[in-house]
């Protein structure tokens, strides 16, 4: 049964920044949804993952984590405010065994970021929610979709430690610690924060 991405790219007029993930769990991907107590339907919303709630302890900012308008509408004010978009590689793909790791991903159709780019062209950075470059990461599925010449430059631009080319403009990439749960287990929570507080810090 092929997982349907269940969410639009969601840039706000103006974003200067765009995060790039893979896809949510299976479960948010095929219909009927099937969210649990602390799940939200949105981006990163698993109770599971770990992306808001740094963001929050980074910032200060209160989330609430229940499926609810007002809880999408609290992340949506919070990328509008930072001048920050939001999206995912994947359009389209079969999760393997109906496991939601990246690695299990199969026959991945990928969402048109370069068309995405090119509409928004405000956007000067991107943020990939993860560092690795196994398969099916971000940074792996940038390069075999979306990058031209298929490869990041390892050049180093202030909390950028890539650089990407897509449609012939170089972007500066950042590589956040994973939220996830099941990925980078030797990173420390204290690392990870200490990481998103520099980049979703107060302005």
């Amino acid at each position: 049964m092929y997982s349907i991405h269940p969410y639009s790219p969601f840039v706000p007029e103006g974003a200067t920044k765009l995060i790039i993930g893979t896809t949510p769990p299976c479960r948010f991907c095929i219909e009927p949804k099937t969210l649990y107590k602390g799940d939200v339907d949105f981006y990163y919303g698993s109770r599971d993952n770990g992306f808001w709630r740094l963001i929050g302890e980074a910032t200060g900012e209160s989330f609430d984590y229940e499926n609810t308008d007002e809880a999408v509408e609290q992340r949506k004010d919070f990328l509008e405010r930072h001048g920050m978009g939001i999206t995912d590689v994947v359009s389209r793909c079969v999760h393997g065994n109906g496991n939601s790791d990246d690695a299990s991903l199969q026959d991945i159709t990928p969402k048109p970021i370069g068309q995405l780019l090119s509409e928004h062209l405000a956007i000067d950075t991107l943020i990939y929610t993860g560092r690795s470059n196994s398969r099916n990461s971000v940074m792996y599925l940038m390069n075999r979709f979306i990058a031209d010449k298929h490869r990041h430059n390892n050049k180093a631009n202030g909390l950028a430690e890539k650089i990407v080319t897509i449609g012939g403009r170089e972007y500066p990439v950042i590589l956040l610690c994973s939220p996830s749960p099941n990925a980078l287990r030797s990173v420390s929570k204290e690392t990870r924060l200490e990481q998103y507080k520099k980049v979703f810090g107060k302005r």
